[in-house]
């Protein structure tokens, strides 16, 4: 190997550079600095330590020995030693992104998970590039149903760093939280930075599931199927996407030959068998549906958090509470119940309870639908029950009829919780049944605050002079049943009064959707109303909805807001098929959850002239 050795000039000019980079006025120490990062990118951990710890001796006030050698305990996996190296450096530099990265990554080693994720949170935010922390925090943050939160804080790192490896790192904690409208933008970016990768490409399908571009995910899964040398598992991804999409576009029977492609992976037979249950439901052939959820379930051990959830709503539509529960169960993964096992619910164990925690999951129209059922858990009286959740939820939770108190869930690590003393809030289902929720329905126990409702309504009825105040809301983003649950603004204008003053219920930026229904319906006033921000403040919302006359909404958080507000006037369209949550039952109106919600059933997939022609009669 040729080595070339510096001139004295040369070797100055570096020394000088590497004393002003690493804040090292001998010229001597900075240059055996610089050598010690060069071992540790070698992976030359010893030599690295070694370089490290003598510049630690001469200069001690300075950061970059104490993050080399914290960085070289971590990858001997010393997590003591590297705590107190990253902590040495931090005390100098409390704010360093290399120093909260690392103990981060020491705090993982003792199994202090939320202490890991606040720090990878604040190297994040203090411009850290580590990569593989960025993929450790979005672990972790799935892990604990954070994905959303771990996605909002990698897309700064995104920004910054402009990679595609990192954008795509975003896209999958978007992904994995739901978000699906920035899930499919930082897809998109990934894809663009590397357009070649074949993980790239196939994130480019996911945005189009997530933006509902069914049929330009179908053609743009063809081209990649027919591409001989594409990988197994990779082919296997594709064919579910693609499975996804036929569903959504009504093609079941096109679905469901999907069975007959050879799966290598287990995990995306399961879930293609899961959607072939949602396509029996589609079809109203329940015994089918069971057998494939049943089929799915068995095929991988644990069954599979989507399965298992599907499985249990399967059956709690079926109005069979006590069977589906324990499969809804399911739903959260396993480290999820390590911290928050399901049997901290069982009827014996609240019974001892003084104080319970009920924790936030899912979005927040479940959230709504799951809270009240809190009345019928066999809680000692006098108990202290408080909800953890977002912030954006904590006026309506004050101020509901239900008693219980409201705390943030970044402020629960700080409240002195045991693990014992918290359950999901989803796991209360298992106290209900159809014959309790017809005796006594669980809507009507938010109270939206007077003075804004007052206020809004006054505004409102100055606009209309008279005329009737309906809010309308009609899309839902989500990837698998938006499609079935959406229909197009005008078409749902049809079923509205003459003259009507009509308030925009949707969020997002919908301004194009309302120009354009506008045309259709001239004698309608369509308004949106910039004082509200639906997304951002929740109570302000409930003061709207309870200043209108009447609703009309599809199934999705506006609808489950009118429920819990008790709204004496709101109409929902329900479709048929896999898309009607398991809330609404197969049939029957009012609502069996809330009930003073007034359900407008599609009798046809697809079909929703039936339920606005209902509404239009009123």
């Amino acid at each position: 190997m040729i080595q070339t050795t510096l001139s004295r000039k040369d070797r100055r000019a570096r020394a000088a550079k590497a004393a002003k980079y690493y804040g090292i006025a001998d010229s001597a120490a900075a240059l055996t600095m610089h050598e010690a990062y060069e071992a540790l990118a070698a992976a030359d951990g010893p030599h690295a330590a070694r370089l490290a710890h003598e510049v630690s001796q001469a200069h001690p006030a300075n950061r970059h020995p104490w993050l080399v050698l914290g960085t070289v305990a971590l990858d001997r996996r010393e997590a003591e030693a590297a705590t107190k190296f990253f902590e040495r450096a931090l005390l100098i530099a409390p704010t360093d992104p290399m120093g909260l990265a690392g103990l981060g990554k020491a705090r993982v080693l003792k199994a202090d998970i939320f202490a890991a994720i606040d720090l990878f949170a604040q190297a994040i935010e203090r411009g850290s590039e580590d990569v593989p922390m960025a993929r450790l925090y979005a672990d972790l943050m799935g892990r604990l149903d954070r994905s959303t939160t771990a996605g909002r804080n990698l897309r700064k790192m995104a920004e910054r760093m402009k990679t595609a490896e990192i954008w795509f790192i975003t896209a999958d904690a978007f992904a994995t939280g739901e978000s699906n409208a920035e899930a499919a933008l930082a897809y998109e970016e990934a894809a663009r930075l590397s357009p070649a990768s074949i993980a790239h490409r196939i994130g480019l399908l996911k945005a189009k599931l997530f933006r509902q571009h069914y049929r330009s995910l179908i053609v743009g899964a063809d081209a990649l199927l027919a591409e001989a040398d594409l990988p197994p598992a990779h082919r296997d991804e594709i064919v579910t996407l693609r499975m996804a999409a036929l569903r959504a576009c009504g093609e079941t029977q096109r679905a469901l030959e999907t069975l007959s492609h050879r799966f290598e992976d287990p995990a995306q037979f399961q879930r293609v068998l899961g959607f072939s249950g949602n396509c029996h439901l589609d079809r109203e052939d329940f015994r089918a549906a069971r057998i494939a959820f049943r089929e799915a379930l068995h095929l991988v051990d644990g069954g599979g958090l989507w399965v298992r959830r599907a499985y249990g709503t399967f059956l709690m539509g079926e109005g069979d509470f006590a069977a589906g529960a324990p499969y809804y169960a399911g739903r959260q993964p396993d480290a999820n119940r390590r911290r928050i096992p399901y049997e901290n619910s069982e009827p014996e164990r609240l019974a001892t309870r003084d104080r319970l925690f009920l924790v936030d999951e899912q979005g927040i129209g479940d959230q709504l639908a799951l809270l009240p059922i809190i009345g019928r858990a066999p809680l000692p009286a006098g108990a202290k029950v408080t909800f953890v959740g977002e912030a954006r939820m904590k006026p309506l939770i004050e101020r509901s009829g239900l008693g219980i108190a409201f705390a943030e869930t970044t402020e629960v690590d700080k409240m002195g919780v045991a693990p014992e003393e918290m359950i999901f809030v989803g796991d209360l289902v298992r106290y209900l049944s159809v014959e309790a929720l017809a005796a006594r329905p669980l809507g009507g126990y938010l109270n939206a605050d007077p003075v804004q409702v007052e206020m809004t309504r006054a505004r409102y009825r100055e606009m209309a002079q008279g005329r009737p105040i309906v809010g309308v809301a009609w899309h839902s983003s989500d990837a698998i049943t938006g499609a079935h649950r959406s229909l197009a603004l005008e078409t749902m204008l049809r079923a509205l009064p003459e003259g009507a003053l009509v308030v925009n219920l949707q969020y997002g930026d919908r301004e194009a959707e309302l120009a354009q229904a506008a045309r259709s319906r001239p004698d309608l006033t369509l308004f949106h109303d910039a004082a509200i921000d639906q997304f951002a403040d929740l109570d302000g919302f409930a003061a709207q909805i309870m200043a209108l006359d009447r609703v009309v909404s599809i199934d999705n958080t506006t609808a489950h807001l009118c429920g819990a507000l008790g709204h004496p006037d709101t109409h929902v369209l329900i479709p048929k098929g896999a898309a009607c949550m398991w809330y609404w039952g197969r049939q029957g109106s009012p609502d069996r959850w809330y009930g003073n919600l007034q359900l407008h059933r599609q009798a046809q997939l697809g079909d929703w002239s039936g339920p606005l022609s209902e509404i239009a009669a009123l």
